[in-house]
């Protein structure tokens, strides 16, 4: 069973958005994965990492859409993404030391992370952009 699944409340309604916030899931899975699996720190770190760089590609695809469309909220949005980044490059760091208890507190800011980044915060250009769509 993954630790943490999809769930059709977090479609913002860009079919492309929807995959890569699908892969984000993916990856947090497979981090879980590895460190359930008891996965000694250097593999949990390119996990870790597959999973900064993913995001990193993800953020720059949102925020481009966001900006071609105008979406009013994009700096606050874009402030929110490097938040995010820069706390999970800190968990990072902290498995490359082999820190113990990571495993809880990541898996468990991820989980929340991502679902209250996408109900609350992604959720809020859903409509912009079906705005923007539609005329």
């Amino acid at each position: 069973m993954p630790f943490t699944e999809w769930k059709n409340e977090y479609s913002v309604g860009v079919p492309e958005i929807d995959a890569q916030h699908r892969r984000l899931l993916d990856i947090i899975n497979q981090l879980h994965h590895a460190m359930k699996m008891g996965g000694k720190p250097t593999a949990i770190v390119e996990v870790i990492n597959e999973l900064i760089g993913y995001t990193r590609y993800h953020f720059a695809y949102e925020e481009r859409i966001l900006e071609d469309s105008g979406y009013a909220d994009l700096e606050e949005h874009r402030r929110k993404h490097r938040a995010m980044v820069a706390q999970v490059e800190t968990f990072r760091d902290s498995a490359a030391e082999g820190k113990a208890t990571l495993s809880l507190k990541l898996m468990g800011f991820l989980r929340d992370w991502l679902s209250k980044h996408i109900l609350e915060t992604d959720k809020q250009y859903s409509d912009h952009l079906a705005d923007r769509r539609a005329a």
